[in-house]
């Protein structure tokens, strides 16, 4: 049974970021057993969809925001990646506990974890300086 003290309003944060090829180079990155890349998590694009289940009030279903300076043809495109992440991964996702974090692989697929990359108070990857 669930504890009455527990929030039961949560929502599925999600950003999507793309790094520049040289800061992509400059994030650190660890290898698994097999020789493949876990982090930094970019997709095929390029791009780094971080999500995390966080506290959410009201009766907003969703949020989205987009950056002014973003063209309509890669805040579409963006949306639908978002979509297609929802669609494949969401039962997953949208049943996570409070704090779970992780990313999406270069495949799609969920890479569970805790944050390696450090994220300022704008939710932008603090790029390391040193590689």
């Amino acid at each position: 049974m669930a504890d009455s003290s527990e929030p039961r309003d949560l929502g599925l944060e999600l950003v999507l970021q793309h790094p520049t090829t040289e800061d992509a180079d400059r994030i650190p990155t660890t290898r698994g057993d097999d020789n493949t890349i876990l982090y930094p998590e970019l997709d095929a694009d390029g791009d780094h969809v971080h999500f995390e289940m966080v506290p959410m009030e009201g009766t907003s279903l969703l949020w989205i925001t987009i950056r002014r300076e973003t063209s309509p043809k890669l805040a579409a495109q963006s949306l639908r990646k978002i979509a297609d992440l929802i669609d494949r991964n969401g039962d997953e996702l949208l049943s996570r506990l409070q704090g779970d974090a992780g990313s999406f692989s270069s495949e799609g697929n969920v890479v569970d974890g805790p944050l390696r990359l450090g994220y300022d108070e704008n939710g932008d990857m603090i790029i390391p300086t040193n590689s």
